[in-house]
């Protein structure tokens, strides 16, 4: 996952208050339990040393509802000079956080979004299609619309004679072209959104015509899903069920790309480099194109900063002899994600085993990097 949506939060000098929060409200105490948890964390938030105007612009928004039924959870950050990020998240936080520091703690954000897939689902049929662009990570606006391809022959005869075959020939060609319509309209937004996936469902007759219509952007990130489409009738939880499996496919694969090419990367000289001091070396030459790191939400590490993003180490003496002044401590995965957005690399969190499983690649200190360069 890319982190550059997260720099101008990441770098901004701070200090910042970090708000995880589970926002669901389908209790008829929602609201004021909502409001009991901000104003405890307000108070422990205010003993930390928050300061008064980041909690104030926090105020404003906490307990607020965030238009969003179900289950979800928000993450809010501020500085003094302001609310910096409210967003909706499609589900809640693995556990409620919050905390004030020099940088922003936007770990609890990157591993909400860590299997955020952008995805267009297209249901078919003769006539055209329902598109909806969405993402699975965070509620964010969900744009659909419809598509019509404006030719309204739809259905043929079963007839033999001459006249029923050009017809039937008419009929072909208003499915070819509305079909062409379809593509030519997806071609476009997948140039534009760059979704990971295309997930098309609906009249098997109607996905051949796509398919065979479709230019070679749009057929390489094509996925046929069963049971939806624009009739009635649709069973919703089955293809629901079905979508989500196809995105599950699209994580998987995404992620153990990038664990093939560690594995591969780490046995050439210099391509790729793992453990806590060699990861954060390359991180302040700005080396790192992805990081990949064994996600621990009860880690307690940490790292040595200073005001610059990529002044980051493992010891307080590195940063001395490179002459950086004002260096704190603060939590490690804050220090890399902050990194890591400023120098527009990537991060992949690999899951924590199950005792009885064998990890899905071995990182020493839990950490590795694929390598911009080779040094």
């Amino acid at each position: 996952m890319k982190l550059t949506w997260l720099k101008d939060v990441a770098t901004d000098p701070g200090p910042s208050v970090s708000v995880y929060v589970d926002a669901t409200r389908d209790r008829a105490t929602g609201a004021h339990d909502i409001d009991l948890r901000w104003q405890e964390a307000r108070s422990a938030l205010a003993g930390q040393g928050a300061p008064e105007p980041a909690l104030a612009a926090l105020d404003a928004v906490a307990a607020e509802p965030t238009g969003v039924g179900g289950h979800v959870g928000r993450a809010l950050v501020a500085t003094a000079t302001g609310l910096q990020l409210d967003l909706v998240l499609a589900s809640p936080p693995q556990r409620e956080e919050a905390t004030t520091g020099p940088v922003a703690h936007l770990m609890p954000l990157v591993r909400s979004m860590a299997d955020d897939v952008r995805y267009v689902l297209v249901e078919l049929d003769r006539a055209g299609a329902d598109v909806t662009v969405a993402r699975t990570g965070a509620v964010v606006g969900r744009e659909r619309r419809t598509v019509e391809g404006g030719h309204d022959l739809l259905h043929k005869g079963s007839g033999d004679n001459r006249a029923e075959h050009r017809y039937q020939r008419t009929v072909q060609d208003s499915w070819d072209h509305n079909a062409a319509a379809v593509a030519s309209d997806l071609a476009d937004l997948v140039r534009r959104e760059r979704p990971d996936v295309v997930l098309v469902t609906g009249d098997p007759k109607a996905m051949a015509s796509l398919k065979d219509k479709a230019p070679a952007a749009l057929a390489s990130v094509m996925c046929e899903v069963k049971g939806g489409g624009r009739a009635a009738g649709t069973r919703e939880k089955a293809f629901e069920a079905n979508v989500a499996a196809a995105l599950d496919v699209v994580r998987t694969r995404r992620r153990q790309a990038v664990v093939d090419e560690f594995a591969q990367e780490r046995g050439r000289q210099g391509r790729a480099v793992e453990g806590l001091d060699p990861v954060v070396s390359a991180l302040r030459a700005g080396q790192v194109r992805t990081l990949l790191l064994v996600d621990d939400p009860t880690s307690t590490d940490q790292l040595w900063t200073g005001p610059g993003p990529l002044e980051v180490a493992t010891t307080r003496e590195d940063l001395d002899v490179l002459g950086v002044s004002d260096v704190v401590q603060v939590r490690a995965d804050a220090a890399l994600v902050r990194a890591l957005a400023a120098s527009d690399a990537e991060i992949e969190l690999v899951r924590q085993p199950e005792e009885d499983e064998d990890p899905p690649v071995s990182l020493a200190d839990g950490i590795g990097a694929l390598l911009r360069y080779a040094v």
